[in-house]
């Protein structure tokens, strides 16, 4: 069966893309920015409020 390239990657906030800290890492922040150079497009989910999500917007270019 022949394999399809990845388009999206959807993650968790809460323990995938940030600490038990609530920190988003640097190394994190690359990782989402690499899939961006290889073409896959990438979203996130979470129970938080949108105000709860504003400190990953910026740097993961979510908007």
């Amino acid at each position: 069966m022949p394999t399809r390239p990845i388009r999206l990657l959807l993650a968790n906030v809460d323990g995938t893309l940030v600490t038990s800290n609530k920190v988003l890492t640097d190394r994190a922040v690359r990782a989402v920015h690499k899939l961006y150079d290889a073409g896959v497009q990438f979203a996130v989910t979470s129970g938080r409020p949108p105000r709860g999500m504003s400190m990953i917007i910026e740097p993961l270019a979510l908007a």
